[in-house]
């Protein structure tokens, strides 16, 4: 490509550059940031009980990822016994990685009660600290 067509490429990006920017929402600060606990608890137990659901399906068919030998032959046990470790049983098992699927659906429930109470704890700080100073009737 000649230097000559190269010359003033990009120039008519400026004004799309400067409208995609103006369009383009502003970082809300933390005291803009509304956080209603009774939701945050909602979430918690619905992740919650979705994992519970998870584990009780997992546990019924993980019995049924392990298979056995067709015959006692070096290459069906070999098959077999990789089968096994990749699907069921082994350390990086795909039946591992479900497994700590759930453990960590039930970690962010524990994680969302924890923001919920402690989200609720500052509020309560706030009331307390302005006392009667606080927003008149609505």
């Amino acid at each position: 490509m000649a230097e000559d067509d190269l010359r003033g490429a990009g120039q008519g990006l400026a004004p799309t550059l400067g409208a995609l920017g103006a369009s383009v929402p502003g970082v809300p600060r933390a005291q803009d940031l509304q956080v209603d606990t009774d939701k945050l608890l909602l979430v918690a137990r619905v992740v919650n009980e979705q994992a519970d659901a998870l584990d009780d399906r997992i546990r019924q068919k993980l019995a049924d990822l392990t298979i056995s030998a067709p015959a006692q032959d070096v290459v069906s046990t070999t098959a077999v016994d990789a089968w096994n470790r990749l699907v069921a049983r082994g350390d990086t098992s795909y039946a591992l990685r479900v497994q700590n699927y759930v453990s960590n659906l039930r970690d962010l429930a524990i994680q969302l009660r924890q923001a919920a109470q402690a989200y609720q704890a500052g509020e309560e700080e706030k009331v307390t600290a302005l006392g009667d100073r606080g927003a008149g009737p609505a």
